[in-house]
């Protein structure tokens, strides 16, 4: 269990703690590139830490440092969403359901 800083003001983070736990086994951790803001990118969850660990163990936390977990893309019309940890993993849904639950959401409710 890694725990990241989450942008609660993003809707797709609407009801998040600011200081969320993320199942994290090997999973993928992006980056923004330069010009990435000014495409339409936005990171909402990232590592802000370099040690965030918070339960288990952890080799080689410290390059996770900055490291980005979820991000809201525009693509066409629409939006997509990606997220490098199991937001779903066994009991982990507690802490971050509301990742899945809020991207499937925000298109009914930017429709109104």
């Amino acid at each position: 269990m890694l725990t990241a800083k989450v942008d609660t003001a993003h809707p797709l983070a609407a009801g998040m703690r600011e200081r969320t736990d993320f199942f994290f086994d090997n999973n993928p951790v992006f980056t923004l590139g330069p010009g990435a803001e000014a495409a339409g990118l936005k990171a909402f969850a990232w590592f802000d830490s370099p040690t965030p660990l918070h339960s288990g163990w952890a080799w080689g936390q410290q390059y996770l440092n900055g490291g980005v977990l979820a991000i809201d893309a525009p693509v066409g019309n629409g939006h997509l969403v990606l997220y490098g940890p199991e937001i779903l993993q066994r009991a982990q849904p507690h802490g971050t359901f509301k990742l899945l639950f809020n991207a499937l959401y925000a298109p009914a409710a930017s429709a109104r």
